[in-house]
């Protein structure tokens, strides 16, 4: 990784302010990050349909999965962010041509079962993903790099997520006649057990939560890369690095003058 390729600005940053940078990142570069996030999404999106339609084979843990499959998304996020920071834009053909080699070589296996629950996932992957280390060597990046931030990161936007989720509940529930809405305990659980209720519901809110992960999940990833790239920045100086480099070439150029 080459700090003086960067097109943001190198600088060592408090944390809220590198996931502030974060975010200013994914609304530059929207147009690229969706269309990469549209070709990961599709296919559960179709795989998802495919159990609610067939509950005999897929039971009911078609939002498990959704839910599960979030490492799979932050690749694909994070394949189009880490090229943008560097002036490379990534289409979703682009994407389409990554997608082998993030599936067998970014430590996806790992994320999906024992490492699933790491609290840290968005600020460790760019160290699984783009370093391209292995064994030992990783090992030691992961534990000299502690990710000061993720942790309150993952906590807000999970909050946001949930506030997004059963805002868009409340707002559909509130656009429904009155004579729909079951008010009393008894007639709310007779809704929910009714089947075609039931199914409705489920239906409603699937398609709710697929609208709260797609808007939260490109801010969580690009805030932790974010904040992968300041820890890197104040533990090796890549700030003063590059006003070294700098101060070198105007010398330079003022020696060449005549």
């Amino acid at each position: 990784m080459r700090p003086d390729a960067l097109t943001v600005k190198i600088r060592a940053r408090a944390h809220w302010e590198a996931v502030d940078l974060g975010l200013a990142l994914v609304q530059k570069y929207w147009r690229n990050l969706y269309a990469a996030w549209l070709v990961v999404i599709l296919p559960v999106v179709f795989l998802e349909l495919l159990l609610y339609l067939n509950r005999n084979g897929g039971g009911r843990y078609d939002l498990l999965l959704l839910w599960w499959l979030k490492p799979l998304y932050d690749r694909v996020i994070l394949h189009v962010l880490s090229r943008a920071v560097f002036g490379e834009t990534v289409d979703w053909r682009g994407t389409l041509r990554a997608i082998p080699g993030l599936l067998w070589h970014s430590g996806l296996f790992r994320a999906l079962t024992w490492g699933r629950f790491t609290p840290r996932r968005s600020f460790k992957l760019p160290i699984w993903q783009l370093e391209g280390v292995t064994g030992q060597v990783r090992s030691k990046r992961l534990s000299a790099l502690k990710g000061r931030g993720a942790i309150r990161l993952i906590f807000v936007c999970s909050i946001f997520e949930m506030i997004l989720l059963f805002g868009m509940l409340g707002l559909l529930f509130m656009m429904l006649p009155p004579e729909f809405i079951p008010t009393h305990p008894d007639s709310i659980l007779d809704f929910l057990t009714d089947n075609k209720a039931s199914s409705w519901f489920e239906a409603i809110y699937g398609f709710c939560y697929l609208l709260a992960v797609s808007i939260i999940e490109p801010f969580y990833v690009a805030a932790g890369f974010m904040l992968y790239l300041n820890q890197r920045t104040e533990l090796e100086g890549w700030d003063i690095e590059l006003g070294f480099r700098t101060l070198a070439a105007r010398l330079e150029a003022q020696q060449t003058q005549p």
